[in-house]
């Protein structure tokens, strides 16, 4: 079965790798609207990630996760405001240390920190699959949050027993400039957009919620439930938009932009071929 995207109009919420997955969606034939909906924003309340990076700097937590870039300088920005950081470095060298992909790894290495563990998919459940075995059992896991829960991750290393201190660093805010969104929900109202994909559960209240602000949310539920192609990635994703009451024609059969952009390709292939 042929992957493309044949001309439709893909609208996209995602912020961070914005212009990548819009790069796939055009090399795959398709048309890019991208409206962020989320903007990475440092908590105004450090006193969590200041309490966890304590028990790290004395040497009471067995392993930290990584699970992003702008989050791992976070942390070592954290342990540099309050004179730590060499402190900082010097102890997670005697720690297991996980990155969830690419971006963290660089940082890491930037510093000068020793990776251990790096999954063999930038994904929550390949990171659990990843620290199995490592002796995790009664010991306390340090995981850098990222805006949002992350129950795959914390529910996968409480069962392997570990004790998970959460390291809350940013929180997602709607953008600067929300002309991009506004726009966006015109155009889904008015039935010039294809699909609509969805990466995390926070463009998805972000992006109702603001539907909200303009009085437009019932028109929007009634697009995306009725004429858009909804596409979404991981069971979280799904959550926020079923309190919505809306369900995804399309799910990613793994936690990857590029497997949610194949498998847009693909329902619309299925859906042509069984015209």
């Amino acid at each position: 079965m042929t992957t493309s995207l044949g001309g439709r109009v893909v609208g996209l919420t995602e912020a961070r790798r914005a212009r990548e997955l819009a790069a796939l969606i055009t090399k795959l034939g398709g048309v890019p609207y991208s409206a962020p909906a989320v903007r990475e924003v440092l908590r105004a309340d450090r006193g969590p990630a200041l309490a966890v990076l304590d028990e790290i700097l004395r040497g009471d937590v067995a392993a930290i996760v990584f699970l992003t870039g702008v989050g791992t300088r976070a942390v070592l920005d954290l342990a540099a405001e309050t004179g730590a950081r060499d402190r900082l470095v010097a102890a997670l060298s005697g720690m297991t240390v996980a990155a969830r992909g690419p971006k963290p790894l660089v940082v890491l290495r930037e510093a000068g920190v020793g990776v251990n563990v790096v999954p063999s998919e930038p994904t929550s459940q390949s990171l659990v699959h990843a620290l199995a075995g490592r002796g995790l059992e009664g010991k306390a896991v340090a995981v850098q949050l990222y805006g949002d829960d992350n129950p795959v991750l914390i529910d996968g290393l409480t069962a392997l027993g570990a004790r998970v201190r959460e390291l809350p660093l940013y929180e997602w805010a709607l953008p600067e400039d929300v002309t991009p969104l506004r726009g966006l929900i015109q155009e889904l109202v008015a039935r010039r957009i294809d699909v609509l994909a969805f990466t995390s559960s926070p463009q998805v209240r972000h992006l109702f919620a603001f539907a909200r602000s303009l009085g437009q949310c019932d028109a929007l539920g009634e697009a995306l439930r009725h004429r858009v192609i909804v596409a979404s990635i991981g069971p979280v994703c799904d959550a926020a938009l079923a309190a919505e009451d809306v369900t995804p024609a399309v799910r990613a059969p793994k936690g990857t932009m590029g497997a949610l952009v194949h498998a847009i390709a693909e329902h619309l292939a299925s859906s042509s071929s069984a015209r």
